[in-house]
């Protein structure tokens, strides 16, 4: 019985997988859709799967080694080309697929599949559905955060106030939209392998591993929350501008009247003196 134990982890946004690449002495170009594949060893079993989305998928490494993989690749120059700096990232999932000989259909659960034979497709497969989980999970948690940030204003806007500043409306602006960029690079997480194009045993379970994952009604979710959150950013950013206008009309109106007084102020020293004078 074999076993193919997968641990897939959140590094970043995005990898230079092509700096990577040379680190490895791999010269191919690599497309966006591909995984880089390094520290195979086939006896084993063992190999590591880069993505350009930022997320490390570990074939049979224990935590030992996927820790000091994780340093040797952040040490590489260049390495990391994206990185936003209001997401946490350190997402873990793992799965695993199980050659069982003895075994007349295929199993799949949530934690495992199982099948009489293991090949290459499903390895593949496996790696990639569990770094697209992982990279839309690091989104979904950090969407959240947002969430919990902006849902004081939303109290606030319901007790008819506006608390918040136009400084950290702009902020949490400029969050969501960095959130919604780096889930837009992520189109191409959903469209489905080249292999599956050319086998129908190779769709089929990457299509029962998407789903099992949820990985299309996640991404819609996401983006549902995005735009949620962009319309109630926007809405506060309205309420701070009209009540900005509304200061600013008041100082004008104090202004003019400074101004007036100003240029009636020898008549009214006098009509002023007269009354005294009376």
């Amino acid at each position: 019985m074999m076993k193919y134990k997968f641990t897939a982890k959140g590094i970043c946004s995005e990898f230079n997988i092509s700096e990577i690449g040379k680190h490895f002495g791999i010269a191919k170009k690599i497309k966006w859709e591909e995984p880089l594949i390094v520290k195979t060893d086939i006896t084993i079993g063992k190999a590591v799967y880069l993505y350009h989305f930022g997320v490390l998928v570990f074939l049979n490494y224990d935590e030992d080694e996927m820790l000091e993989f994780v340093r040797e690749i952040k040490a590489i120059p260049g390495s990391i080309k994206s990185i936003n700096t209001d997401i946490v990232y350190g997402e873990v999932e793992t799965y695993t697929l199980i050659e069982d000989p003895e075994l007349e259909e295929s199993e799949l659960e949530f934690q495992e599949y199982r099948n009489s034979i293991i090949k290459k497709f499903h390895v593949d497969m496996a790696a990639l559905v569990l770094a697209k989980s992982v990279a839309l999970e690091i989104i979904e948690i950090n969407i959240d955060r947002v969430f919990d940030e902006i849902e004081g204003t939303v109290v606030s806007l319901r007790n008819g106030k506006v608390k918040t500043s136009e400084k950290r409306t702009i902020s949490a602006i400029g969050k969501i939209l960095a959130f919604k960029h780096t889930t837009i690079s992520y189109i191409m997480m959903l469209d489905k392998p080249s292999i599956t194009w050319k086998e129908r045993e190779a769709e089929i379970f990457f299509d029962e591993l998407a789903e099992l994952y949820e990985l299309d009604d996640r991404y819609d979710k996401l983006n549902a929350k995005i735009d949620a959150l962009l319309d109630t950013a926007e809405v506060i950013a309205d309420l701070q501008h009209s009540r900005m206008s509304k200061y600013l009309e008041i100082v004008v109106i104090l202004l003019i009247l400074i101004e007036v007084v100003h240029a009636f102020e020898e008549p009214i020293m006098n009509f002023l003196k007269a009354l005294i004078g009376l």
